[in-house]
């Protein structure tokens, strides 16, 4: 089986000194290689593709067959890292926290162990229905089970 610490190398190298980083390696027992990587300023086509050349370019089908596939961080999932919360400042967030509770909102700032949100507040009357931004809110990481980007039209 190919080592995944020797695919988190490779990886890192091709993305070292660039906007992109690694969100999550897989390597099934096998070898089908699975990269999900993210970018500060989103991740294009092109740059899958030359990551996935460059860790190809390093492995021997010979010595070992492998399938690999690269492919950039969607929307739809979860965010992981902090520095993809830090792609999300001024941008809107859904939390679902450990007490069973959804938190929508703005994302102020985001450290190591808290992050600030201005919650969306809905504000109903008979015939609409108002999205308003209330106060900022300090929530703990450690309280966070699950946080995903949100698409706002």
């Amino acid at each position: 089986m190919i080592d995944k610490k020797k695919i988190e190398k490779l990886v890192n190298a091709a993305t070292d000194g660039s906007s992109l980083f690694v969100v999550e390696i897989k390597v099934g027992s096998d070898n089908n290689i699975s990269v999900i990587i993210d970018g500060d300023y989103g991740v294009t086509i092109s740059q899958c593709v030359d990551v996935s050349r460059a860790v190809e370019g390093n492995l021997d089908r010979e010595i070992e067959d492998f399938e690999l596939s690269v492919s950039s961080y969607g929307i739809d999932q979860p965010i992981l890292m902090l520095r993809q919360y830090q792609k999300y400042i001024d941008k809107p967030i859904q939390l679902h926290l450990n007490d069973d509770t959804v938190k929508r909102g703005v994302l102020v700032s985001t450290t190591p162990s808290k992050l600030i949100l201005k919650e969306e507040i809905v504000k109903k009357n008979r015939k609409s229905r108002k999205m308003l931004i209330g106060e900022p809110i300090e929530i703990t990481m450690d309280n966070i089970k699950l946080a995903k980007g949100l698409i706002v039209f």
